[in-house]
């Protein structure tokens, strides 16, 4: 009768679910077998999850088992997923943080019971690991790494899996005797896509957090408050094309993790080296302003969402970046609080300092301080007041005058009825050589449903400038947009329908119009996981203030783009898009890309994706010739990207690109650069959060007369140790 009324909890999927973790003496030797009497002091769960997809509601076609220990130091979570052919079940051997298709089982905890973040913790039959961070609008990242164990087997009806997740590595309040958690668990069925959960999402997302069930039993446990040491050596070993010698660079540094409560930890780095992590691929681009690049760097990965600010004050890539003369700023040390001071009281705080860099006794950029302060008091998962400052110092050097650059805001959002969220902030800027500056904006989203819709209002002031720690372009204007979104969950072949149409008016404050569009989508997803879609533009008549001496106004133009693909997940997967129209300051363009993906083995995949993006009769001001004129563009580029997965732990993997950039003026020569850059590396994680890497890495560039000469040859090697302590 138990049995049966758990099977019948688990099939109704109501938030009013609960389960139970039983306390034991000695937790589980984590094997992936399940077989140690231990596991049978656990209440066991029977159920059949609910799908998400493809057959949105309907219990998946198999079985999960589920029980929940702990002890002082780990919560434990033992599955058995039975399948009725375990010949046809898929390993989904793939890189850390890599999804694959095949057999897969997650676990996703909100340890502070508020639906404000969840983490999740997820293992394939071949026993790949990911974890990431889940916000309340459905986003998952990644970036986030813990240590924790896990082992799976397979047996004559199905698989077992094994966790080990240890209280050091999640945040809670370690004051409540008895803790307040909640708890979702997904799992994949590779053979039929089937993708369940044990509470089932009815928004857009599939992990809504406010709908777990509740987790009991937990009491009288401690947060870590020691400390993870990971100290490292380093040697890199490079050659110029132009230069027959080898150089040879030897570094050591050390970053460290200290737990100073149950909610909040401290990241020290102390001469951080980030040369393992894969370099930016090239990019075209034609506008006026910088590419925004994505942050690589595991110092500034941890609590990345925290560090999130309104009118992007703090962009992570300013810390470390490029000097006029290429070389790359180095990071002397830097320090990291962030966490929970319960009460719904989140706080983070970083400081880093960069050294000058100088060449030929002539320094291109001067040594500098960066300090991020970001607090948010919430008030459940979507209602919170946030208070941001940033600042970069810079001190008399060098020839370098003292300069600063900072920012102040206050940001905050308020749930109303019938999931409507409204938010707003308000920022001012300060800097050495100019006025201040003032933002702010404010908007109104629909959340929690198949339907949404934004709508907003935007103020940048002249003179408002956060560049120095953030990612400022354009300033001095006003914006206003709004647009609304349609899911539909359907039956028979289609999984998904979805519509979309987006409004958006933009001046400056002088009052030329520097934006007005509208763009329309439409997507379908089928049961076999295929999509297609179109996306359509129409952009009146607007003026451009960065091109030429005094900017130029340009006509109405329209554009579309059309895409398909197979199931991304699927061994083999081939996608396609292309598109064209009116360019943004007059002519037209084409763009073509697609990506074939292949997974020949499970230890092997090998993708290649190619882009084609040509504009022709543009009207832009020739600097050189100081005169307007016709200019054609023609940008080309292919990557290949290979990885080889040896076990969970070990992984090679290639990264190569060819591109190729052409811009030719009526008035003026045409110019053109070609490039290849390859890297090849190789990571052994030989104990649990101790990392070898090795590199291998080649750049070819174009020469004058054409062709490709001989390349910059580099090789890097690097061994970190985790100490926790």
């Amino acid at each position: 009768m138990q049995a049966f009324s758990l099977m019948m909890l688990c099939l109704l999927s109501t938030p009013q679910e609960e389960l139970t973790a039983i306390r034991v003496e000695t937790g589980p030797s984590i094997d992936g077998r399940m077989d140690e009497e231990v596991w049978d002091e656990a209440s066991t769960v029977n159920c059949f999850l609910m799908q998400y997809g493809p057959e949105y509601g309907q219990p998946m076609t198999e079985e999960t088992e589920i029980r929940i220990l702990y002890d002082d130091r780990y919560i434990y979570f033992g599955f058995h997923m039975d399948d009725p052919d375990p010949e046809t079940m898929m390993e989904a051997l793939t890189p850390r943080d890599n999804y694959l298709t095949g057999e897969w089982i997650a676990i996703l905890l909100d340890t502070w019971g508020d639906g404000r973040e969840a983490t999740s913790f997820e293992i394939s039959l071949a026993n790949s690991q990911m974890d990431s961070k889940i916000s309340p609008f459905g986003n998952w990242d990644y970036s986030w790494d813990a240590v924790w164990e896990s082992a799976t087997s397979r047996t004559s009806e199905g698989w077992c899996a094994e966790f080990a997740i240890p209280f050091s590595c999640l945040r809670f309040n370690a004051s409540d005797p008895e803790q307040i958690w909640t708890i979702n668990f997904q799992r994949i069925i590779g053979r039929t896509r089937e993708n369940g959960w044990f509470v089932l999402s009815e928004a857009q997302q599939m992990a809504h957090l406010e709908t777990f069930a509740p987790l009991k039993g937990i009491e009288g446990i401690e947060g870590s408050l020691g400390a993870e040491i990971r100290p490292y050596g380093s040697s890199r070993f490079y050659r110029l094309a132009e230069s027959e010698d080898w150089d040879t660079n030897l570094d050591a540094g050390v970053d460290v993790k200290i737990g100073i409560t149950s909610g909040m930890a401290a990241d020290l780095t102390v001469y951080p080296d980030f040369g393992q992590v894969e370099a930016d691929a090239a990019e075209m681009n034609l506008s006026h302003f910088e590419l925004f690049l994505d942050e690589k760097r595991p110092f500034f990965l941890e609590s990345e969402g925290l560090f999130n600010m309104p009118f992007n004050m703090f962009y992570s890539r300013r810390v470390g970046a490029v000097a006029p003369n290429g070389d790359v700023i180095p990071i002397i040390g830097g320090a990291k609080i962030s966490g929970s001071l319960g009460g719904g009281l989140q706080v983070g705080f970083l400081d880093a300092v960069t050294s000058r860099v100088t060449e030929d006794s002539v320094t291109y950029s001067p040594a500098a301080n960066y300090g991020i302060l970001r607090t948010l008091q919430t008030f459940g998962p979507y209602n919170y007041i946030g208070l941001s400052a940033t600042s970069r110092d810079v001190w008399e050097q060098d020839g370098f005058d003292e300069s600063y650059n900072r920012g102040l805001s206050l940001d905050g959002a308020i749930l109303l009825p019938g999931d409507h969220v409204i938010d707003g902030a308000a920022a001012r800027s300060w800097n050495t050589d100019y006025e201040d500056g003032d933002a702010y904006s404010i908007g109104l989203h629909k959340v929690r449903s198949l339907f949404t819709y934004d709508a907003g209002y935007e103020y940048i002031g002249e003179s408002f400038d956060v560049n120095g720690t953030g990612f400022t372009t354009r300033t001095d204007y006003w914006s206003a947009w709004g647009g609304s979104h349609r899911t539909w969950l359907m039956d028979g072949s289609f999984s998904r329908v979805r519509t979309g149409v987006n409004m958006w008016y933009s001046e400056l404050n002088s009052g030329e119009v520097v934006g007005r569009n509208v763009h329309a989508d439409a997507g379908a997803t089928l049961n076999n996981g295929m999509y297609f879609g179109i996306d359509g533009e129409y952009s009146g008549e607007t003026f451009d203030p960065y091109e030429g001496p005094e900017g130029r106004t340009f006509g109405d133009r329209a554009s579309f783009y059309l895409y398909a693909g197979t199931n991304q997940f699927d061994d083999y997967y081939v996608s396609a898009g292309g598109g064209g129209g009116g360019y943004d300051s007059e002519g037209t363009f084409r763009n073509l890309n697609a990506t074939v993906r292949v997974k020949p083995s499970s230890a092997l995949e090998v993708r290649l994706s190619g882009n084609w993006y040509t504009t022709d009769d543009s009207r832009n001001y020739n600097w050189s010739e100081a005169a307007w004129d016709n200019r054609d563009t023609d940008w080309k580029s292919l990557i290949l990207r290979a990885n080889y997965i040896f076990n969970p732990d070990v992984n090679l993997r290639l990264f190569s690109q060819y591109s190729r950039f052409r811009m030719d003026y009526g008035l003026s020569a045409e110019s053109e650069s070609s490039e290849i850059t390859a890297n090849l590396l190789f990571t052994w994680q030989y104990l649990p959060g101790s990392m070898f890497y090795f590199l291998v890495e080649n750049q070819f560039a174009e020469q004058e007369d054409g062709g490709f000469g001989a390349p910059d040859l580099g090789a890097y090697a690097k061994l970190t140790w985790y100490l926790p302590v």
